[in-house]
């Protein structure tokens, strides 16, 4: 120890603060359980003002059946956090396991930081269902409207008029049915996977089955499907309906952007980062302007002439709800590289290996 350490030591000794002194500062309950002897070893005073119930605070066995108890049923570690209703109010605790002996708890009433948050997460709500309603309202308002044109106009025919103005009307009448029709198949497709069934699957063995799914409309685009995934790769937890879904709509997205590209092609790889695989699909195409990029996850923003703006958000939530995630880089007219995190079946034992020191699946 130097002169500055001792010198810090020795005049915290001489400090008329003790650390139950500090202790009892504390606007946080504090709580000290001796599991050993089975009583309350410590309790600060703002325990007392928390908690409400002077009886409560000098219980060990109620104390340790309404804090205690919950968190062992989860495999107690060192450190957790939970939360616990008590006489209509609510408390967020961590507890601390230091030692076997002692069980160290610092607990807060969170009654009114929940309600509060409760609030928040309404107004959100309400104002994202009425950004959807107002997209809803677009994307069928308009088709509506000019089928109703169409309609009158076929209503107001004198019946001299030609077949090919007649068959234009009815053209652009199915047209817009057709574009109500699709988006009421995508809002399905958003409600369609409430309930996921997550379970392990090789993702090599998915990826084998989707691939030679579409390719067959991908070679008849003219578009080359690459994919380079390490035979080892370890097996992952989703839900292969949802997983597919996913895929499927960022796979149109890139057949879109490939459309008029010279050597259209998609690249398929992979990469494992701790406890998550990341699947690469990069495609050469046109790319994503910078305008659109902050945009891409909003419903209803799109830039495709018949699209909609739901692809990309039924894919977020699809992917959320099997623990994944999705990034999206894109350079313009160089391509765009969207990036899927899946979560492996079990926690990877050992540092990640580059994926071109495996032998690969090429096609």
């Amino acid at each position: 120890m130097d002169g500055r350490a001792a010198g810090a030591v020795n005049q915290q000794s001489r400090s008329p603060w003790g650390f139950a002194q500090l202790l009892e500062q504390i606007d946080m309950g504090i709580l000290v359980l001796d599991l050993g002897r089975q009583q309350v070893d410590y309790c600060n005073a703002a325990l007392f003002e928390v908690l409400g119930d002077d009886l409560l605070c000098q219980s060990y066995e109620r104390l340790y059946a309404l804090f205690v108890t919950p968190a062992e049923q989860s495999d107690l570690p060192a450190r957790s956090s939970h939360q616990v209703l008590y006489q209509e109010r609510l408390y967020g605790y961590t507890v601390y396991r230091a030692d076997p002996r002692y069980c160290c708890l610092f607990v807060r009433d969170i009654t009114e930081k929940q309600r509060l948050e409760s609030i928040a997460q309404a107004i959100n709500a309400m104002d994202n269902l009425g950004f959807v309603f107002s997209g809803i309202r677009h994307e069928i308002g308009n088709p509506l409207n000019s089928l109703k044109m169409a309609l009158m106009a076929l209503q107001k025919s004198t019946g001299n008029e030609n077949r090919e103005t007649l068959d234009e009307y009815i053209e652009r009448a199915l047209a817009d049915v057709g574009r109500m029709e699709y988006l009421l198949k995508s809002l399905k497709a958003f409600s369609l996977y409430d309930r996921v069934e997550l379970r392990e699957m090789s993702l090599i063995e998915f990826m084998e089955k989707f691939i030679a799914l579409v390719e067959p409309d991908f070679h008849a685009g003219g578009i080359r499907i690459r994919t380079a995934i390490p035979l080892d790769i370890r097996n992952v937890r989703i839900d292969e309906r949802a997983l597919h879904q996913a895929l499927l709509n960022i796979f149109n997205n890139a057949a879109e952007a490939l459309k008029g590209c010279r050597d259209p092609e998609i690249h398929i790889t992979t990469q494992k980062r701790g406890e998550l695989v990341w699947l690469k699909i990069r495609d050469n195409g046109c790319g994503i302007k910078p305008e659109q990029r902050n945009h891409l996850f909003q419903p209803f923003n799109t830039s495709k002439p018949q699209g909609n703006g739901l692809g990309l958000v039924i894919t977020r939530k699809l992917l959320a709800m099997m623990n994944g995630d999705i990034a999206i880089e894109s350079w313009p007219q160089r391509g765009t590289e969207v990036r899927v995190s899946l979560p492996l079946a079990e926690a990877a034992q050992k540092e990640p290996v580059a994926a071109d020191s495996f032998p690969s699946i090429t096609n």
